[in-house]
């Protein structure tokens, strides 16, 4: 079986983002189970440049964020519709509890054939009301699942009896035979567009992917010394090592890496004749990487 990406929306980089619509104040935290699944297989997929607050920012500009709870139903088949991985809804009606459901037998199939489910499970093991998860694997009458909330071992690996008695809903993610082979993707494009809407859901900024005065002017500065653990230094790296200045981790602490990266993105793209390792709020270099 091949494991997709392992992401929590309990990390630290990106936990505490809100993950909100107007009149609520949740976060990728506490509501973003749906966006940290998408994340999972998108990443693997499509683009190792995609992540929670990729996923989640995109649902909040599409309207797919439910007030008052996590993601509408339909967001996964629309997200993966966009980055261009087939995600298919198995069935529309609550099957908790139906262990008799055609659906079980469906999506036990796409997983012995090396396809991916993300399943919102109801009550028991995984929650006390609604969680999206992704299983990736039935081995033995096990599931192996990647639990966006927890790395419980009893939450990652199951029975698919357990699993199946306290499914709500399931998804089928079409995984393409290169990565059912092992070839999970390295890399991928970072598009524009995504890097655009981290920084505003990072900055708080409204949310449309295309960058203009507001989202300038509600960029941070970043630096060693400045700012340095905002939510913004993640899409501030990610955007520098897709362009080839950034060789550290993608950890979200502007450190010494961050600071030689800016140093020379100023001086071999911006033309510095000294360069200053700060990324200056509503400055040329916020407006070059925002292509303002």
């Amino acid at each position: 079986m091949t494991k997709p990406a392992d992401y929590k929306q309990t990390d630290g980089k990106w936990g505490s983002l809100k993950y909100a619509v107007q009149g609520e104040a949740s976060t990728i935290k506490s509501a973003g189970c749906g966006p940290t699944a998408m994340a999972d297989v998108l990443s693997a997929i499509v683009s190792t440049y995609i992540d929670p607050v990729t996923c989640a920012a995109w649902a909040l500009q599409h309207g797919y964020k439910a007030k008052g709870g996590g993601s509408y139903y339909t967001y996964p088949a629309a997200q993966g519709a966009e980055y261009g991985v087939t995600v298919r809804r198995l069935n529309t009606a609550n099957i908790y509890g139906n262990t008799g459901s055609g659906a079980h037998a469906e999506a036990l199939a796409a997983l012995q054939a090396g396809n991916w489910l993300i399943a919102c499970m109801g009550k028991g093991l995984w929650t006390s009301s609604g969680h999206y998860i992704v299983a990736y694997g039935y081995k033995d009458g096990m599931v192996y699942i990647n639990d966006p909330a927890s790395s419980s071992a009893a939450r990652a690996c199951n029975t698919w009896e357990l699993f199946r008695k306290q499914v709500k809903y399931y998804w089928i993610v079409e995984v393409p035979e290169h990565i059912k082979g092992g070839g999970i993707v390295t890399g991928g494009e970072y598009l524009q567009a995504d890097f655009v809407r981290e920084v505003q859901m990072c900055t708080g900024a409204g949310i449309d992917g295309k960058a203009g005065p507001v989202t300038l002017s509600k960029t941070v500065t970043v630096s060693r010394t400045k700012n340095n653990c905002h939510h913004v230094v993640l899409p501030l790296q990610k955007r520098l090592r897709y362009h080839g200045f950034y060789e550290g981790g993608l950890d979200g602490i502007a450190g010494p890496l961050f600071e030689a990266a800016v140093n020379r993105y100023q001086t071999q793209v911006l033309g510095y004749g000294k360069a200053d390792g700060e990324v200056t709020a509503g400055k040329t270099m916020w407006q070059s990487l925002l292509e303002l």
